[in-house]
């Protein structure tokens, strides 16, 4: 794998060998071959996304309602 590649991957989060004493389910992994036919595995970390709730923006739908009657 050529560096300019292993830096466009590290940019969005890939590291090449885990943290000490890490959990391999916390982590999603590829596998990339470079030109010489070698395979690198890469792991980046699994984010949970955080859900957005319409519930946490009731008081403005309410204004809103009110300012409609």
């Amino acid at each position: 794998m050529t560096d300019k590649k292993a830096s466009n991957f590290e940019r969005i989060g890939y590291i090449k060998t885990l943290p000490i004493n890490a959990d391999i389910n916390n982590y999603e992994s590829i596998s990339v071959k470079n030109k010489d036919g070698k395979s690198t595995t890469l792991y980046r970390q699994i984010v949970e996304e955080r859900k957005f709730d319409d519930t946490t923006n009731f008081s403005s739908s309410w204004d809103v309602f009110n300012a409609l009657l």
